[in-house]
């Protein structure tokens, strides 16, 4: 049983006439001003300051996870950074004690024609 046309009707009008197809065009617009014209000013101005409020919050939530996003983005950047840094100094470290290994010191001394004399050499450390 469908509801009988009417320019517009309410819940408890079409409970009664057994339909329950209510589109958002049958609420009356009525009926919602007289439910806030009930309001008092304070009440009015304390509903709005909430709505206000979440609205801040929601966007100021989205700008703070962006800036953590970002902020978590620099921070793997500059890791990395720190790895490849560390890894070119252990390479260079490497390098270096290749470079003054006795034997090579002692090899291209007598490429170069000279003699090997233990008692003038100094170890040096850092």
């Amino acid at each position: 049983m469908a509801a009988k046309p009417k320019e517009y009707f309410d819940i408890k009008t079409a409970n009664k006439n057994g339909s329950y197809n209510i589109t958002a065009d049958s609420i009356a617009p009525e009926l919602l001003t007289s439910r806030f014209a009930k309001l008092s000013k304070i009440e009015k101005v304390f509903y709005l300051s909430v709505i206000l409020t979440a609205i801040v919050l929601a966007i100021g939530m989205v700008f703070v996870r962006t800036k953590i996003i970002e902020v978590e983005q620099e921070t793997l950047k500059i890791q990395t950074d720190v790895s490849a840094k560390e890894e070119q100094l252990k390479n260079y470290d490497q390098q270096i004690n290749e470079l003054m290994s006795g034997d090579r010191v002692t090899t291209q001394a007598k490429d170069s024609g000279l003699k090997s004399n233990n008692e003038n050499v100094i170890k040096a450390s850092k």
